[in-house]
């Protein structure tokens, strides 16, 4: 069975993401990138617009024109999530501190920040994800870390996360 898929872009940096993942799976799946455009339409007769759309056209239609039936996909890709917590024998202010080294060294830039907690966005070889970083304390800390994302990525950064923690905890 094949699938439309209408994806919308907003950089050079995510079309070539969107580029990339094409090349992969291009052994993996039959992959066009169809040149000219993409239509989508609903409707109860197609047939009067593909009849107006051949007559717009020069040459054999048959080589420039692919039509599909489509529907939505009802089963849906949600996000994996994944939570960490931690509780450190360091200040709050301490382990503040090393959270913003650990995430400047994941290359996560912040999106959001209200008294409770501060968003990341993290672009990892392995995806994107979003990172959601709460600390409290009076002397010890607690630290939670909520990731979200699709595939590989959450995963990736929930690894490389409780690595350096446990190494700051020395554990």
């Amino acid at each position: 069975m094949g699938y439309i898929i209408f994806v919308g872009y907003e950089t050079d940096a995510e079309r070539k993401r969107i580029d990339y993942l094409l090349d992969k799976w291009s052994g993996k799946a039959v992959i066009k990138k169809p040149r000219g455009t993409v239509i989508y339409i609903e409707t109860k007769n197609p047939t009067e617009f593909l009849e107006e759309l051949f007559s717009k056209l020069e040459g054999n239609v048959d080589e420039k024109v692919e039509v599909y039936k489509a529907e939505p996909l009802r089963e849906g890709v949600e996000a994996r999530k994944k939570r960490l917590d931690y509780t450190l024998p360091e200040e709050k202010r301490i382990v503040e501190r090393f959270v913003g080294y650990l995430l400047s060294k994941l290359n996560a830039s912040l999106t959001s920040s209200d008294a409770v907690a501060r968003i990341y966005n993290v672009y990892t070889r392995k995806g994107r994800a979003t990172i959601k970083v709460i600390i409290s304390g009076n002397g010890k800390s607690h630290v939670t870390f909520e990731i979200e994302g699709f595939g590989e990525a959450v995963d990736f950064l929930a690894d490389r996360i409780d690595e350096e923690l446990k190494i700051f905890a020395g554990d």
